[in-house]
């Protein structure tokens, strides 16, 4: 039974209601100034999201809920959080570009081969669904054709579109998800997914999905942490199995991101972890109690460094230091 809906009746908030309002929920703020500052920035509500994982509730988060956060609570731990999430998007961000770039390569390489006499293959009925020739000229291509390259190509040559590997180079990820989906062969989709490691079509199409959500959320500023995806993404290569939901979390999404780089490469992986480590660790020297939010959100786990390389680090510190003051 559908819920019963209710008017909608909260208003606006200044500056000080709203830290009011975070100070009655726990949160401490200690410096007015600086939290002004920070809403000032963020903004109240973008904010909220990052309170989620302090929330003497959390993780069971319902329309219920009171906000409470757990005692000790700072803004300043708050504001951490935030900042970790936008460092983690752009450390991804490139990484997912080289995913993305690798499977336009694959598709376009693979099928302009195998249907060398058809350039525009991706509007064959005998290639792809009919459904998706009838909606890309107005869905995908209207935007591709105002690139200055598309349109040097149709000033000089004949045809509706321009070959597939002029085109798909501005298809966004989200139209080769559906071209993918949309190929009329099994075969056609294997020999697309068999350069990821032999992937199976429908766990290589859960992680095309997961890939695609996860690169819109770093493109456009969207929650990584909390994020839930549109749908589970099936055990196979990258995912074995799976604890609980996790499958349709960050948590996962992050595994089908290093199995689908590594095919790619082994190194643009390791250095993918390298950052994400750096940037994990800088975060627990400034807050050490983000330790267990950020391995429950995201299952990063920064390995322990030995005391080896902790000594050297040391040395190197000190030889900085002495070098700074020297030359003052």
């Amino acid at each position: 039974m559908a819920r019963r809906k209710i008017p909608y009746n909260k208003r606006a908030t200044t500056y000080e209601e709203q830290i009011t309002i975070l100070r009655r929920h726990g949160v401490v703020i200690s410096d007015e100034a600086k939290a002004k500052e920070y809403l000032a920035d963020i903004g109240y509500y973008r904010l909220g999201f990052y309170l989620y994982p302090f929330e003497l509730t959390y993780p069971h988060l319902d329309n219920r809920r009171q906000h409470n956060v757990k005692p000790g609570t700072c803004i300043e731990d708050v504001v951490a959080l935030y900042y970790f999430d936008i460092d983690l998007r752009n450390i991804l961000n490139k990484y997912l570009s080289r995913i993305e770039v690798a499977i336009r390569t694959t598709i376009v390489y693979e099928l302009s081969n195998k249907y060398k006499s058809n350039p525009t293959w991706f509007v064959d009925s005998n290639v792809v669904s009919a459904n998706f020739i009838r909606k890309f000229p107005g869905e995908a291509y209207r935007s591709i054709r105002n690139k200055l390259p598309i349109q040097r190509h149709h000033s000089k040559y004949t045809g509706q579109f321009a070959p597939a590997w002029k085109t798909m180079e501005y298809m966004t990820l989200g139209n080769l998800e559906v071209l993918y989906d949309s190929l009329v062969w099994d075969r056609d989709k294997r020999l697309i997914s068999s350069h990821f490691k032999e992937l199976a079509i429908e766990t290589f199409k859960s992680y095309l999905t997961a890939l695609r959500e996860v690169r819109n959320a770093c493109a456009h500023g969207n929650l990584l942490f909390g994020m839930t995806l549109s749908s589970g993404i099936r055990t196979g290569e990258a995912c074995a199995s799976f604890n609980g939901n996790d499958n349709q979390t960050f948590k996962g999404a992050l595994r089908v991101i290093d199995y689908l780089l590594r095919q790619v490469s082994v190194n643009r992986a390791n250095d993918m972890w390298r950052e994400i480590y750096k940037a994990t660790d800088l975060l627990y020297q400034k807050t050490p109690s983000m330790r267990p939010i950020v391995e429950n959100q995201t299952g990063i786990i920064v390995p322990e460094k030995s005391a080896f390389r902790r000594g050297i680090e040391a040395i190197v510190s000190k030889i900085v230091k002495f070098r700074r003051k020297k030359h003052r």
